[in-house]
């Protein structure tokens, strides 16, 4: 069986600008050294202060080096290698799907904090096809960056048993990573990891840092007013380059561009560039006069933001005017008067999230199913949707109380979980005909009745939740959103869990539902392949079949000739196309979907809920915050 070597591949990626802080300077050259020798390293810096960029500056070294280059060289005699150590293992089919999936050469990063904990060890070592739980071969990043760099943000939130892997996987002596019921090693020394935490150097284990790399610090922008400077220009143009009224825009910077034409880079045009510059010598001042605790990520919001939200600039004058203008609230929201000394630290409610299962469409018709029955109006928001989440998981294997107890007991801020509380809802649940009961004794299950999932199962994939009347009034933020939507056709918005985000993706929704047309859909376990497969179910009730295997090969392109037959524009309203959880999506394929689809699906608007975003999406997404509020959900 003939098969397709794949090519050894520099990733074209966007480094930033070059510091001029002095410290930053020579911390940039001394990594550079370390990139010539293929040396990994372990950087130490605040929440957005460029720890990104600094690795992203390690692999543009590296590649020059006569280690990457020697590797490149090497490339075919390492494949023919790694085919004969495979072809003991798999038959032709995996084997072709392995070794064509291979990625040698490459830049990948991934923020361990944003991956759902369920995949995590699948991400990063992979899976073996396993018939009792279903799995399929599955091989992660460690196993398919061949040759290249994975950078990986926040290592330290990974579970302890992870990073006990990872330990292992690096020491010296062994160097070889096992997929999850693997049936081989696979050698992980022509790969460089470089990771990063904002962790201080006395909060981490000190044997995990010491073995992943060399430790270099990268210090927060308060301490570095001539990197704010530079800095200032570069996200006025990369913010321009976010804008949907680009004609427009082109028009007034005198830049040819006809509809139909692939869309030009402002932030490469000279005149942008040099508007840019005398745009930051104006809010110079203002912006120096602040402290930053959010660094280069809140200075980039509040500069997208005051570039976004002008709505119909008539010259480069009236832009200049309303930018400063703009530029002057989002500075007091995102940026700190330094005679302010102390700061209230955002509170963290990582113990009692809910993630969602397999399943995140049938949790929320579930959820809504129970917030209608007048027998639920008692339990707790959490409550309802713990056992929404644990029904819809078990809808098709069934389950027994003592499961629904264990769902229960990881949640402590349920205050009831004693067993006669469950014998009570399982009794509810049952004189609603919502669960069947069989066997008896130990032997007794519940499953759903199918009389209700076949409700459940017959909604429309992007439908809306109602509002709840006790939800606190939001109206300033929604009408915010909505003027921001007028101008960026890419929006994040981002707030940390228990903020209400879904709540307030709702309420916008409906509020809004006059100028926009909305079609919400809930992300979960499966990411981004889901989407895809209930898109392909819509087709289907449309008698519109496209290609299977030109959709399973590149559903993107697929769906982009039919965007306009699945997400409507009607009566003037813009079609919205808002993915929730999306902090889900944190595979590296399903990332670069993502970005595919920000950037081919020019027809909707896209709106991405979550807690963060991968920094991948931050060149295509503007962010939107929202802050915590009185009825949370």
């Amino acid at each position: 069986m003939s098969f397709i070597i794949p090519d050894f591949t520099i990733s074209a990626i966007d480094e930033g600008f070059q510091p001029e802080d002095a410290d930053t300077r020579k911390l940039y050259k001394e990594v550079a050294a370390f990139a010539m020798q293929g040396q990994p390293i372990v950087i130490f810096g605040p929440a957005g202060s460029g720890k990104e960029f600094l690795a992203r500056h390690y692999y543009k070294s590296y590649v020059k080096s006569q280690v990457y280059l020697q590797l490149k060289k090497n490339w075919y005699l390492k494949y023919q290698e790694l085919r004969n150590q495979y072809s003991k293992f798999y038959s032709d089919k995996n084997l072709e799907i392995l070794l064509s999936s291979l990625k040698p050469g490459i830049f990948q990063s991934i923020n361990s904090a944003s991956i759902y904990p369920n995949l995590a060890e699948i991400i990063f070592f992979g899976e073996e096809e396993n018939s009792v739980t279903g799995a399929i071969t599955k091989p992660g990043l460690l196993e398919l960056i061949k040759c290249g760099i994975l950078y990986i943000e926040e290592l330290g939130e990974l579970s302890p048993d992870l990073q006990a892997k990872f330990l292992r996987a690096f020491s010296p002596e062994i160097s070889c990573g096992c997929r999850k019921s693997g049936r081989m090693n696979y050698s992980l020394k022509d790969l460089i990891i470089i990771t990063a935490t904002n962790q201080p150097q006395d909060k981490v284990r000190k044997d995990f840092y010491y073995r992943m790399g060399i430790q270099v610090v990268l210090k927060g922008i308060d301490e570095r007013p001539d990197d704010i400077r530079k800095s200032v220009p570069y996200f006025i143009g990369k913010a321009m380059d976010k804008r949907k009224d680009l004609p427009a825009i082109c028009r007034m910077f005198g830049v040819k561009f006809r509809s139909g034409d692939e869309p030009p880079v402002l932030s490469g045009n000279s005149t942008v560039n040099k508007f840019a510059r005398d745009l930051s010598g104006l809010v110079s001042d203002e912006i120096m006069g602040r402290k930053w605790p959010g660094n280069f990520r809140a200075l980039r919001t509040v500069l997208e933001a005051s570039v976004l939200r002008i709505e119909k600039p008539k010259n480069l004058s009236s832009f200049s005017e309303e930018f400063r203008k703009n530029l002057y609230q989002y500075v007091q929201q995102y940026g700190v008067d330094p005679s302010i000394t102390s700061l209230h630290a955002e509170e963290s409610s990582k113990g009692n999230v809910v993630y969602p299962s397999k399943y995140p469409d049938m949790d929320r018709r579930i959820l809504e199913r129970i917030n209608t029955r007048n027998r639920f109006r008692i339990m707790s928001e959490m409550e309802k949707k713990v056992l929404a989440v644990f029904l819809s998981s078990k809808h098709e294997s069934g389950f027994n109380r003592k499961e629904l107890e264990d769902r229960y007991g990881q949640y402590t801020s349920i205050k009831h979980r004693s067993e006669a509380h469950l014998r009570g809802k399982i009794k509810k649940l049952l004189e609603l005909n919502i669960l069947e009961k069989t066997g008896e004794g130990k032997s007794t299950r519940y499953k759903l009745t199918d009389s209700f999932l076949e409700q459940v199962r017959k909604e429309d994939y992007f439908a809306l939740t109602d509002v709840d009347s006790n939800w606190a009034d939001r109206t300033d933020e929604i009408d915010k959103l909505a003027s921001r939507l007028s101008t960026a056709g890419r929006i994040y918005i981002k707030a940390a869990a228990g903020y209400g985000k879904s709540a307030f993706i709702t309420m916008f929704c409906h509020a809004k539902k006059h100028v926009f047309n909305n079609y919400y859909y809930e992300l979960g376990q499966d990411g981004i392949r889901k989407l895809f497969e209930d898109i392909y179910k819509v087709l289907q009730s449309k008698q519109m079949n496209p290609d299977q295997k030109k959709y399973l090969k590149d559903p993107v392109s697929a769906i982009r000739p039919l965007l306009s037959k699945i997400f409507k524009e009607k009566n003037g309203r813009e079609p919205v196309l808002i993915l929730d959880n999306a902090h889900f999506i944190s595979e590296a394929d399903h990332i670069a979907t993502l970005e595919n689809i920000s950037r081919k699906w020019k027809g909707i608007i896209l709106i991405l809920v979550g807690d963060n975003i991968d920094n991948t999406l931050q060149a295509d997404f503007t962010e939107f915050r929202i802050g915590p509020w009185g009825k949370q959900a």
